[in-house]
């Protein structure tokens, strides 16, 4: 931002006091108003709690600054390589050691070298240049506007919108993508000319009186894409039982570093795979009980907490269970848009929050394992594409259509009536749902349109003047099962699940971690063969048998579950008056963004239960009351 110091602090406050909740133990401001330049921070402690290390934090001489949001877990060997160099510290800080490597060895190396989570603004002043910079995956956000021949950014877009004072219009593109997948696409936002510095990429703006576009670029510090080809081209030689040792060894490893804290540490413990893996790990390098946090619920359809319970006891850790009922987590639909800032449809992102508000009571972070699914093949469709796509391509795409329109006839309550008289009852819900899913795909041309239809929520186009949603970015990568992995690594994990748990957690001044995204984590998953991670119809074999040496086989060898709330009873019950002022015609006709009567018949055929568009609503609500919300639509 430009202007005096005076004025620059004062525009600031109003950013700051919009994301206390990210860091309710300390607020700090460094202006040079000679660079027209001015950082604001509001701070979480986690490594030295002592106000030495707040931020902002400024060299000596005042030339370098640094606002720095998150951690780098492998601080103390970039200190020590530092140290050779002769630099000297005040400080215990990682934040210390991030702005004396920024001056030593330029902020894109210093990313390249760092392990961690971070998002961070340096102001280089001998070089009149200011550089924001984002973690490989976007565990950390960090979003950026050009305005007025300035630079703002923020880490959430209420702070941004609050210190320029100026709400931008409505990104339709954007609203596009948002409802197809539940999540806006990065690195774009809902809103137009405000945008997300993109995982993995450094920004550098050259200061100046005036910035003008040709001030700013991009630079890549790292690629997952590359990172994965590059690890296909020196595959993993050994057999299962040598890939279970070596994930052992490196997750391990990296667990133990996503420890490092002054502040108490936990884990979240569904009872899942993933959760399940982090979680004994962290066990294996305490000598303590690790604190672990389960929440139950009081629908045996959705409730994991006896698992987890399991887990816990056999693992050691000091469990913490709190039971929740259906309205519980209805209570959090409408803090929604206030957390999330822009539409964000994630159903999981309710019993997240839950979590995490359980856990911030005794710790100030807590470990997650997200990012199995993704690395280790455990989403449906990855097994899916690997057993079916060959056989399905061979069957006329004509004949293919022809059966998925006559599944669809058939509405999901009767499926479900079929699956109860005869099968039993799938990992994610009833047999309908499943059904009607495959019978929407059957169609697909190749991979890639197999891929978008797979992870789109709805067929049809809701947003007026035709505007489609792009689709996702499918990178090639030998079979369909690892290109669709591949695809969900640098799409759906950093779109939806990252940002899921970032605000979700932060939102109650929790700091997650994902050790699964440890770069060296990352690049021993994709040397891998595929048949140690798919086989036999089961997703995540390395984990399954990594978990088995530690855990007895009844609590390994379950199916996949996940929290799937009961929306679309909710949506016909105790939502529906909710839906029905959301959805009504005539407020969506003077909003001018959705076609009103595209979603009016939608919610009639769900509310009527010949067709279940739980998903589809499930968007349409969110944005609508995120517009209500935040637009005073």
């Amino acid at each position: 931002m430009q202007g005096s110091a005076e004025a620059l602090d004062h525009r600031i406050s109003a950013g700051l006091a919009a994301l206390r909740h990210r860091g309710p133990d300390g607020e700090g401001r460094w202006a040079d108003a000679g660079l027209g330049v001015a950082l604001g921070h509001r701070r979480l402690a986690i490594i030295d709690l002592s106000t030495h290390a707040a931020q902002p934090m400024a060299t000596e001489d005042g030339r370098h600054a640094v606002s720095f949001n998150g951690e780098i877990y492998n601080y103390r060997e970039l200190r020590a390589r530092l140290e050779q160099r002769g630099e000297r510290f005040t400080t215990s800080s990682d934040t210390e050691v991030l702005l004396l490597a920024c001056r030593a060895w330029g902020p894109v190396e210093t990313a390249r070298r760092a392990r961690g989570m971070f998002a961070f603004a340096y102001v280089d002043g001998p070089r009149r240049r200011m550089w924001l910079v984002r973690d490989r995956f976007g565990e950390k956000p960090l979003y950026w506007t050009h305005h007025e021949g300035s630079v703002v950014f923020a880490s959430e877009l209420k702070a941004l919108v609050a210190v320029t004072g100026h709400r931008p219009a409505l990104d339709h593109a954007a609203l596009a993508g948002f409802l197809a997948r539940s999540a806006v696409p990065q690195p774009a936002t809902i809103y137009e000319d405000v945008r997300q510095v993109p995982a993995g990429a450094a920004l550098c703006v050259e200061l100046g009186e005036r910035i003008g576009a040709e001030d700013i670029g991009l630079q890549v510090h790292w690629d997952a894409v590359g990172e994965a080809v590059r690890a296909r081209m020196e595959p993993f030689r050994g057999s299962l039982d040598d890939a279970v040792a070596a994930v052992h060894e490196r997750l391990r490893e990296s667990v133990h570093r996503s420890t490092v804290s002054d502040r108490p540490v936990g884990a979240f413990l569904s009872g899942g795979i993933d959760s399940t893996v982090v979680t004994a790990l962290m066990q294996e390098v305490s000598d303590q009980p690790v604190r672990t946090f389960t929440i139950g619920f009081d629908d045996p359809d959705v409730d994991e907490s006896s698992y987890a319970a399991a887990v816990a006891s056999a693992l050691g850790t000091k469990q913490t269970t709190v039971s929740l009922s259906a309205q519980d987590v209805l209570d959090v639909v409408p803090q929604l848009p206030t957390m999330y800032d822009e539409p964000f449809a994630d159903p999981s992102q309710l019993p997240t929050h839950l979590v995490a508000r359980v856990a911030q009571a005794d710790v100030t972070v807590a470990l997650s394992g997200d990012a199995g699914d993704e690395l280790f093949g455990g989403y449906n469709r990855h097994i899916t594409s690997q057993r079916l796509y060959g056989p399905l391509t061979r069957v006329p795409r004509g004949v293919r259509g022809a059966a998925g329109r006559a599944a669809l006839g058939l509405s999901p309550a009767a499926w479900d009536a079929v699956g109860r008289a005869g099968l039993r009852r799938g990992p994610t819900g009833g047999l309908g749902p499943r059904v009607h899913k495959l019978g929407a795909i059957a169609g697909f041309t190749d991979a890639r349109d197999l891929y978008d239809k797979l992870t789109s929520v709805t067929p049809r186009r809701y947003v007026l003047g035709g505007v489609p949603p792009q689709p996702p970015r499918l990178p090639s990568l030998g079979t369909p099962a690892e290109s669709f992995m591949l695809a969900d690594a640098i799409g759906y994990l950093t779109d939806d699940i990252l940002v899921k748990v970032d605000r979700a957690a932060m939102a109650v001044s929790l700091e997650t971690r994902i050790p699964m995204l440890d770069p060296s984590v990352y690049r021993l998953a994709w040397s891998l063969p595929l048949e140690h991670k798919l086989a036999g119809g089961v997703g995540k074999l390395v984990l399954r048998r990594l978990l088995g040496t530690v855990l007895p086989a009844e609590l390994v060898d379950r199916p996949k579950m996940g929290f799937g709330p009961p929306l679309g009873d909710w949506l016909r019950g105790p939502l529906r008056a909710w839906a029905d002022d959301l959805l009504t015609p005539a407020t969506l006709r003077r909003q001018g963004l959705l076609d009103a009567d595209a979603v009016r018949a939608t919610w009639e055929r769900h509310r009527s239960g010949r067709r279940d568009h739980t998903n589809e609503l499930w968007n349409l609500l969110v944005f609508q009351g995120w517009l209500t919300q935040w637009r005073g639509a």
